[in-house]
């Protein structure tokens, strides 16, 4: 086509596309080369669209010459981030440039061959799997053919990845880890061997699911209810679980979403018949045994204010006492910040104390964490947070402890009370497994309601109770769900901006429910949250592009310069 223009990303933090006069033959994925910026420097970029005649006469750049006809992303792949794009309202460059490093472009590929989807399925099973196994992975082990085909395995978290990992690798031999610790050089041969159809089982956290999959047999999820999946960064907030989702329609092939406790998504996606419901367990009721449960009520007992007062005295001396019989403890907290402080404590009052501390964990390495695992019953004491509640089945304690969890109830979030309970769920499941170990629950409120159903009631009453509560106020499932959040580090007329802000969007965006959330104080910075919901079926990709838009808009004016809207689709 004579005369004609693609657009082409390039792998810098901007929020647009650029676009180039070609008389090159491309692809939707071709490396090419072109020229960039006032001082036209040569750099690589990425073609994503087709051939067209450009609308408007402009002295547009030419590319200068092809480095890869095919590229290094597969075209399901593509199909994938422009779905990602769209549905979490971010521009394609800022999810390329979030997800994907620079030095992907330097990977030298070979000729690869699309290959079209092995399982026939027009559509593929997606199954909610309620498993209460002790070790989930062992039982992911059982469903995997390795051979001839890819398997994906999402993990929550780089510790749960690690330990699933020493599990597999034990049973299969072309596997892989994928995920923030895995380096650069890692991450572009397991690319390679991806996008040449070798066999290949990837175990990863999030971006995982980004990877340019050619033969996808399996997708698992594990703990698919864990908030984790949810990428919080404020450029970019997709639902890794979610995208899995999707990526197995591309495929073809089954999704397995795994869990002792499911997301009420995914209870409500079973209700309405989109999911298959499978219970490995037969049930999902909790027997508890209260006599293995302690509760402390934070207020009513003594705390040393000279360490930093976060566990009261008679734990402190439960911790000591269990150390001198030569017993191990786990204790967990649902805030990193609190990690520290609880460590603080117990070094100050114990010195021969062996401590695993684990909140500065993006500070491990790969090494590291491999030699944690292996020593890991050499430590007295792991603290830790949510993110590794699943992956210390390894050691061998027998009194675990859970540090003022229902803090997360009193959180402005609709989810606070659903994460409060699997939490609370999970601990007490985890106890109940021997008959040696003892839970001790330390809150601010044990008389509370939420507590006495937690603890007593089964998983089927909790959930009902909250999608009542859900639907009457609609939020997710029953109402699409999109939070804007503006920042501040500043708090002055911060909060009158954004009450005007609600104001002037409640007026443009007619079309949803408008919802005032509010100020939140966030580490020493400010939010200001408006929930915008949407129906669930009438116009949504109409009126999500319309909400777009009109951000984009807002942010372009001069007194948002500082106080940028960030949107969050599925808060």
């Amino acid at each position: 086509m004579k005369g004609s223009c693609v657009d082409v990303i390039v792998l810098i933090p901007l929020d647009r596309l650029f676009t180039y006069k070609t008389d090159i033959k491309t692809r939707i994925g071709s490396v090419v080369n072109i020229p960039f910026g006032n001082n036209n420097e040569v750099i690589k970029g990425i073609v994503i669209s087709k051939k067209y005649r450009p609308k408007q006469k402009f002295p547009y750049k030419k590319i200068i010459s092809i480095e890869s006809y095919n590229g290094i992303l597969s075209y399901k792949q593509i199909k994938l981030l422009l779905w990602a794009s769209e549905y979490y309202l971010v521009s394609l460059p800022k999810l390329f440039n979030s997800i994907f490093s620079k030095n992907i472009l330097n990977l030298k590929i070979k000729e690869f061959i699309e290959i079209p989807s092995v399982n026939k399925k027009f559509n593929p099973n997606i199954n909610l799997v309620v498993d209460h196994s002790r070790d989930i992975i062992k039982n992911i082990f059982k469903d995997i053919k390795p051979l001839q085909y890819q398997n994906l395995i999402l993990s929550p978290n780089v510790f749960q990845t690690q330990y699933s990992y020493r599990t597999l690798s034990k049973k299969i031999k072309n596997i892989h880890i994928y995920d923030a610790k895995t380096s650069t050089k890692e991450k572009l041969a397991i690319w390679e061997k991806i996008l040449m159809n070798e066999e290949i089982v990837i175990i990863g956290s999030k971006a995982a699911v980004f990877l340019p999959f050619q033969n996808l047999n399996k997708i698992f999820v594990m703990y698919e209810h864990n908030f984790l999946y949810k990428e919080t960064d404020r450029v970019l907030r997709y639902n890794s679980r979610d995208c899995a989702i999707f990526l197995s329609k591309l495929h073809k092939c089954d999704i397995d979403l795994i869990s002792d406790s499911p997301s009420i998504e995914s209870m409500y996606n079973t209700k309405m018949k989109r999911f298959k419901f499978y219970d490995k367990s037969k049930k999902l009721k909790l027997s508890t045994d209260l006599n293995k449960i302690t509760i402390y009520n934070k207020l009513e007992k003594k705390i040393k204010k000279e360490l930093d007062g976060i566990i009261s005295n008679e734990i402190l001396e439960k911790i000591i006492k269990n150390f001198n019989e030569k017993n191990k403890t786990i204790i967990f907290t649902p805030y990193s910040n609190d990690v520290d402080r609880i460590k603080n404590n117990l070094d100050d009052l114990n010195k021969k104390l062996k401590i695993f501390s684990l909140s500065k964990h993006n500070n491990i390495s790969r090494n590291q964490l491999d030699e944690f695992y292996d020593q890991i019953n050499h430590y007295d004491l792991i603290i830790g947070n949510y993110s590794v509640i699943d992956s210390l089945e390894s050691y061998k304690y027998n009194l675990l402890i859970l540090i003022d969890p229902d803090k997360i109830s009193s959180v402005a979030n609709y989810k606070s009370n659903e994460i409060y309970f699997q939490l609370i769920f999970k601990v007490i499941k985890k106890v109940n497994y021997d008959k040696d170990k003892k839970l001790i629950l330390q809150l601010m409120n044990s008389n509370s309601e939420k507590l006495r159903d937690n603890i007593r009631k089964d998983y089927y009453h909790i959930i009902s109770k909250e999608m009542e509560e859900r639907k009457i106020f609609g939020y997710s499932p029953y109402k699409r769900l999109i939070s804007l959040e503006m920042h501040s580090n500043n708090k002055e007329n911060f909060e009158n901006k954004g009450k005007n802000l609600y104001e002037e969007l409640s007026k443009k965006l007619n079309f949803c429910v408008s919802t005032d959330v509010g100020l939140v104080n966030r580490n020493n910075s400010y939010i200001y949250k408006i929930y915008l919901k949407l129906d669930r079926v009438k116009n949504l990709s109409k009126n999500k592009k319309m909400i777009f838009e009109e951000i984009k808009k807002i942010n372009k004016r001069k007194e948002f310069n500082n106080n940028l809207i960030t949107i969050d689709v599925d808060p």
